[in-house]
């Protein structure tokens, strides 16, 4: 046994890494799953206890608009911005951390993680910077002309650029710190899929989805193909994390295989 850990002192430290991950696979998946099923099935309900919430303002023509498209964005789009944000803190990088601390070195996946907290950033503040020139401009009583116009065509395309750069650098944190130990092929794929997932993503951000927000809680064709599209990003997710815990507890497994040859011989 001594010869074991003397060969890779590691092995128990990725087998640990392996688990982790596939939790932050597992936890990520139900977040793209979950927002599938709400905006496909529950979008109106959401809107219309959101709206009973401000009825005294849904009753002024361009702020009940703007209102409207302001919750669906918040209600459907920016949990999956706070929630992936989230295990990316509270499991990758304090996996990452952890390794740090056991003298493996993870500065790249560290550092991918904090780029992609600055996209998801980037992504919060295209959403609601906005909205002090709509409240300036209710003060002053004019129209914001400006805002309108950002909101009716670029928003959609800029928030999911965001999104799929920020997914992207998020799944590719885990695959660099693991690739370097194992140089697994199975991890080009994933890295490919991670790759290919979210390009979907920006591709559909600025195509069929590049539409105004105040008229996506009336559009049926955009909820059914977000529905599709997250519901299916959330499934290859699953799938990546799962080569990669696989691939970190195989360390464990040919040394543990390995070792036992050794006392055969």
């Amino acid at each position: 046994m001594v010869r074991f850990v003397k060969d890779q002192p590691d092995a128990y430290i990725y087998s640990s890494f392996g688990s982790r991950m596939f939790v932050a696979g597992f936890l990520l998946t139900l977040i793209f799953i979950s927002e599938a099923i709400a905006v496909y099935m529950f979008s109106d309900v959401i809107l219309d206890t959101a709206g009973s919430k401000v009825g005294f303002l849904m009753k002024v023509p361009l702020i009940s608009m703007a209102l409207t498209g302001i919750i669906y964005i918040t209600t459907m789009f920016m949990p999956i911005v706070g929630a992936t944000t989230l295990v990316s803190l509270l499991v990758l990088k304090r996996t990452y951390k952890k390794l740090e601390k056991l003298n493996v070195d993870s500065r790249n996946s560290l550092t991918l993680i904090m780029l992609a907290r600055i996209v998801f950033i980037g992504a919060g503040l295209a959403t609601y910077a906005p909205l002090f020139m709509i409240f300036e401009a209710m003060i002053n009583k004019t129209t914001p002309v400006s805002t309108i116009n950002y909101f009716q065509t670029q928003y959609m395309s800029l928030f999911f650029t965001l999104l799929g750069i920020g997914l992207f650098l998020t799944l590719l944190s885990p695959i660099v710190q693991l690739y370097g130990r194992t140089k697994s092929r199975s991890l080009l794929f994933s890295g490919f899929l991670a790759f290919l997932l979210c390009s979907i993503i920006i591709y559909l951000g600025n195509g069929d989805w590049n539409i105004s927000i105040f008229k996506l809680s009336e559009s049926s064709e955009f909820k059914s193909s977000f529905a599709t599209a997250m519901g299916t990003v959330g499934i290859c997710i699953l799938i990546i994390f799962w080569i990669i815990s696989s691939s970190a507890k195989s360390i464990l497994k040919y040394q543990k295989l390995h070792f036992t040859m050794k006392l055969g011989e």
